[in-house]
């Protein structure tokens, strides 16, 4: 026996053999199993909320929405804008997180969907279509159940009001937990360290430590700077983006 070993086993370490290693390796692939199987579930519940544009006889993507409960979704008020009727979502191209999706793809389902409450304080819509999911739904949470600098998931369709349609997962680091205020009324917040872009309003905030979506995204942090370079705002390219708090899509739904 070497003197490594004697050594170790005299310290209280327990060496290693190959049945060991296979149990490793086995909880290794339930642990991937069970995080693919996670993200496969995001692939099927967050979609693409759009319109159909009367006048060119298109589809239109507004941005990103989520499944809160059967035949309701979520998104942020300010993606549907003025537009009240012609809203549709559409059925996910993929419903595996590692499939391609092919970006030259212009077809879409598209599945009806209408209003049915809006919380204009929190920026919150919340919208009905003919959509569920035969599981178990993730719950809703709070940014009270998360921690600073915890790592937190991001999914949602960047750059989809520019008609590219990819669903994108993301992971970012909670920097900055605050209050905003609309009509005197303050809301709950999570600053995240990541730069959002147009089309992620409405994506899903998700803590995996706490297997919860603890937020919906709002936007970048900007304020106007009277210069708009290619239809940007410069102010709006920082690494900080804010997210209300699920809790308020919660009570929406108590109501």
């Amino acid at each position: 026996m070497s003197d490594n070993i004697c050594l170790s086993i005299a310290m209280g370490v327990k060496i290693m053999t190959s049945s060991d290693f296979t149990g490793l390796n086995t909880l290794n692939t339930f642990v991937n199993q069970s995080r693919n199987n996670l993200l496969n579930y995001f692939c099927k519940t967050c979609f693409v909320l759009g319109k159909f544009n009367q006048s060119t006889q298109f589809y239109e993507m507004l941005g990103t929405c989520f499944l809160i409960k059967n035949n309701l979704i979520a998104t942020s008020t300010h993606v549907i804008g003025g537009n009240t009727s012609n809203l549709f979502i559409f059925f996910p191209e993929i419903l595996e997180i590692n499939s391609y999706q092919d970006v030259s793809n212009t077809e879409c389902k598209p599945i009806p969907a209408e209003i049915v409450s809006q919380n204009p304080f929190s920026d919150i819509t919340i919208l009905k279509t003919d959509i569920s999911y035969s599981g178990n739904l993730i719950p809703l949470g709070s940014f009270d159940d998360t921690s600073i600098l915890e790592t937190l998931w991001v999914f949602g369709f960047p750059h989809c009001v520019e008609g590219r349609r990819v669903f994108t997962a993301q992971q970012a680091e909670l920097g900055a937990k605050i209050l905003l205020s609309s009509s005197n009324i303050k809301s709950k917040f999570g600053v995240l360290n990541i730069q959002s872009r147009p089309g992620q309003s409405g994506s899903i905030v998700f803590s995996p430590t706490k297997n919860k979506i603890v937020g919906m995204l709002a936007g970048a942090y900007a304020i106007d700077c009277g210069i708009s370079l290619g239809g940007i705002n410069p102010r709006e390219l920082n690494q900080t983006t804010q997210c209300i708090s699920a809790e308020y899509i919660s009570e929406m739904l108590e109501e």
